[in-house]
């Protein structure tokens, strides 16, 4: 049965400080709600609040334009968050005990679910619909399904865990342990401990950049922002100089510009530039901000402030304007053979170098994760060598592309979707799907799509000619054997599915091309040639560039290494 609701509260417009239109993100207004409230979940539309307040034992019902809380739902003992299970119903945690509590859609309980002592807040897993939960004082991390009402694994972490963050496939989580100084890196996948990070200081809440690559916690002991690599699973930097009092969590939302730092020793968020990794300076709230919430418009960023009983709405900047429209970019898409490029004739690391020559691309996007152009760079920089092991193995890169840099002048960028834990749960997947007698006919049919896609590509050239390669025929041939891969497995490969990885690949490839769209530059992709058609399919679809073909720079290459003989 729902409280009696109170009278409306009012809203209350703050009163920057000086110092306040300095920075890029301020407060708009603030709401009055019950007390102690935690997490906040949005409706898909982002008209209603539902917010968990702690010391009322509520879920509050907000109304997001107008400020205002519309109604009450009794929520059980210390309801600090809630996720939405599909149906408009919700699960709230129970913090003094070890449960979930279960709304339906008009907030009347209808169940528990037992998942350890100290639930707190929950986090969203992208890849799946899931949602990590901690549970603090059983020093366990769960991975939970709302619509099913289920924990689908567990995990133990180090002491006192703290919310988690996950990467946007799903295969990554870092929980913050603040009794032990740690962060629990959790291979979701694999359901293994991939690292124990040391970070020191308490750690209680971060968050991941936009593009995975790096891990921000903040730790109030002393005060401070870690940067850890989400590949290498090292501190990268510490930000201490700005940070607030008993920092306790990270968001960035939006473009990925600035990190929202809310500082519970205090009234106030430290504002970060994300990039730069400093701070840019504070921001008045109501009194204990203890957790951030962006809206789905991306533009807001609602601070729950556990002792002041209000919510501080913030409004985050104005993207910044495109750059004026100068031409359309020209792409290219040079297929790679990796290894093969060491012995062949036809497509050598001579030819490879000649290729980067005469195109003479501006940016060139590579088949390396983001997370790893850091060491492939710092490597380079020290030793004059690709020493980082995933980008190791591709000689294009190593022996060729690295050492032109000069020459060429071209930004580099890192686009693949890859990472180590996918690889090795997708290797082990096809291992048992191979050996699995009830799966024969299913592996009987790939292995003939194999055999069947190596004689059209035999057909129609030699698998090393760049000529033959380049062409529409060769990705029709090279797709008999991917079509059916994908058909029959994508799904169960997880992110490392076959469509499910090139499309990792593209949206970072997408970020590239919009970021820059118009700019006249030309954009070279190097990738292996089976993800050749994969690309050019969805390029095709965009209107702001112009798709080269690759057979002109071919024949240019070509004289240029017969002009070096």
């Amino acid at each position: 049965m729902a409280l009696p609701h109170r009278s409306l509260p009012t809203l209350v417009l703050l009163v920057s400080s000086c110092a306040a239109p300095r920075l890029p993100v301020g407060v708009q207004h603030e709401i009055e709600v019950g007390a102690a409230p935690h997490g906040l979940r949005f409706s898909p539309d982002g008209r209603r609040g539902y917010l968990a307040e702690a010391g009322s034992g509520t879920v509050a019902v907000l109304d997001v334009a107008g400020g205002f809380v519309r109604e009450r739902w009794d929520a059980g003992e210390s309801p600090l968050d809630l996720v939405p299970d599909g149906e408009g119903g919700f699960w709230v945690t129970q913090f003094r005990g070890a449960a979930l509590l279960h709304l339906d859609a008009r907030g009347r309980e209808t169940g528990r679910l037992e998942v350890g002592a100290g639930p707190s807040l929950f986090t969203p897993r992208a890849y799946d619909g899931r949602f990590g939960l901690v549970s603090e004082r059983a020093d366990r991390f769960v991975s939970f399904d709302p619509s099913a009402g289920s924990v689908v694994q567990e995990f133990t972490t180090g002491a006192r865990p703290y919310p988690a963050a996950v990467t946007r496939d799903g295969v990554l989580s870092f929980v913050p342990n603040a009794g032990d100084g740690t962060v629990s890196v959790l291979d979701l996948l694999n359901w293994e401990t991939a690292a124990t990070v040391e970070v020191g200081g308490r750690p209680r809440g971060g968050a991941l950049t936009v593009d995975d690559v790096s891990y921000v916690v903040a730790t109030s002991d002393p005060d401070a922002l870690v940067y850890v690599n989400t590949a290498s699973f090292e501190v990268t930097s510490r930000v201490s100089t700005g940070v607030g009092p008993a920092p306790f969590s990270v968001c960035i939302p939006g473009d990925g510009r600035y990190g929202i730092v809310n500082d519970s020793g205090g009234s106030t968020v430290s504002i970060l530039d994300v990039a730069a990794r400093r701070v840019l300076g504070k921001l008045p709230v109501g009194s204990q901000p203890i957790v951030m919430r962006a809206h789905p418009d991306g533009r807001h960023v609602h601070v729950s402030c556990e002792e002041s009983n209000t919510v501080s709405v913030l409004g985050l900047p104005e993207p910044p304007p495109p750059a004026p429209f100068v031409a359309p970019n020209e792409v290219l898409v040079m297929g790679m053979i990796h290894g093969d490029h060491e012995t062949s004739e036809r497509y050598g690391l001579d030819m490879v170098r000649a290729l980067f020559r005469v195109i003479d691309p501006d940016v060139i996007c590579v088949e390396i994760p983001p997370n790893r152009m850091d060491a492939v760079r710092e490597g380079w920089r020290r030793e004059g060598e690709v020493n980082e092991p995933r980008a190791r193995r591709f000689p294009e890169y190593r022996e060729v592309l690295f050492p032109l840099l000069d020459e060429l002048h071209a930004e580099v960028i890192g686009t693949a979707g890859w990472t180590e834990p996918m690889a090795r749960y997708r290797r082990d997947a096809l291992a048992r799907i191979a050996e699995d007698p009830m799966r024969k006919a299913e592996w009987d049919e790939y292995e003939a799509a194999q055999a069947a896609s190596e004689k059209a590509v035999a057909a129609g050239g030699a698998p090393d000619d760049p000529r033959w390669i380049h062409t529409d025929a060769y990705d029709t041939a090279a797709e008999i054997e991917l079509d059916v891969y994908n058909r029959l497995f994508n799904d169960e490969l997880g992110p490392g599915g076959w469509d499910r990885i090139n499309a990792a690949h593209y949206a970072n490839i997408e970020r590239v091309l919009d970021r820059r769209s118009g700019q006249g530059l030309r954009v070279l992709i190097t990738y292996g040639a089976y993800h050749k058609g994969w690309f050019l399919r969805k390029l095709r679809e965009r209107k702001d560039i112009r798709l080269l073909d690759m057979a002109p720079f071919l024949g240019e290459a070509e004289e240029l290494l017969r002009a070096q003989q």
